[in-house]
This record gives structure tokens, C-alpha cells and sequence, in this order.
């Protein structure tokens, strides 16, 4: 699955849109995480908080930076690797963390969160989502030729 030119120039466009008020799209994206019971540790103080904002923002900015050539971007993930863990990230956390960043695009940016701009951002976060749980959980959701050719003859 790979992220076509049209989708990475939306990416880049909205990612431009919401970054002179980041400030304010993190404050939406942390209200609506505050429904979840994450398990990684989020800051919960104003200055803490403006820190993790611009990590956060550097985090997005470089994965869509690296879309394009998904082996830059795997790499990129695996030198977060340790803080995700030292966080204390869960699988459920990275589900909630990428559904609720989707739907604080769709607050922020209104009427410009096209169709073709969402599409996009699922594509990418999927993409961001399955290279984390493999590389944090060892999960995949890639199914080897062998295994499926087994579990057929196992069937029949």
C-alpha cells in the first residue's frame, strides 16, 4: 500500500492548514482523548503539555515527510521506538491516538476535510499504524502465504 503523489500533496496541504493554530487543534485532540482510557502517560500540565505539542507536531510532520519512501518512514519509527514504549503505549493507544487525531482534523479544518483529504490521512495513519504494531508489538496484520496455505489444507 503505498500513499499516491495527489494524497501526499493533500497531506502535506491540511498538515499546513492546521499548523499556525496547533495549539489549539492539540487542545481539541487532547479533550477528545480524554473519553479514552489510554495507558501511555500524557503530560497533563500546561507546559508539559506545549512541549509534547511540538513533539507531536514534529512526529506528524516527519512521518508524512517520509510517506513517500516507506522504508525512510519504518526506519524514522524505530528510532521512536523506545520513547513509545517509555510511555507506556498500548495497542489500544495507538487505535485511539490515530481514530481521534482523524476526527480533530475533520473539527478543525470543516468544509476543506474533503473526502479525498480523509481518504488520504486513513491511508497514511493506517500505514503509520501497522508499521508501530509491528515494530512495538510484533503484530502484523499480513497473513504469510505458507500460514494461509496451511490453515486451508488444516480446513479441508
Amino acid at each position: 500500500m503505498s500513499i499516491t503523489p495527489y494524497q501526499y500533496q493533500l497531506l502535506t496541504q491540511t498538515l499546513a492548514s492546521i499548523r499556525p493554530n496547533f495549539h489549539g487543534f492539540c487542545t481539541s485532540w487532547y479533550n477528545q482523548l480524554q473519553h479514552y482510557d489510554l495507558r501511555m502517560q500524557i503530560p497533563n500540565n500546561a507546559g508539559q503539555l506545549i512541549i509534547w505539542e511540538h513533539q507531536i507536531f514534529d512526529f506528524v510532520q516527519s512521518c508524512v515527510m517520509r510517506l513517500p519512501q516507506q522504508s525512510n518512514l519504518l526506519h524514522y519509527l524505530r528510532q521512536q521506538k523506545s520513547t513509545l514504549l517509555f510511555m507506556g503505549t498500548s495497542e489500544r493507544d495507538i487505535s485511539a491516538l490515530l481514530f481521534t487525531f482523524i476526527n480533530t482534523l475533520k473539527c478543525h479544518l470543516g468544509r476543506h476535510f474533503t473526502s479525498a483529504a480523509k481518504n488520504a490521512w486513513n491511508k497514511a495513519l493506517l500505514l503509520v499504524e501497522n508499521m508501530l504494531r509491528s515494530e512495538l508489538f510484533k503484530r502484523s496484520n499480513v497473513v504469510e502465504l505458507q500460514e494461509f496455505k496451511k490453515a486451508q489444507q488444516q480446513a479441508n
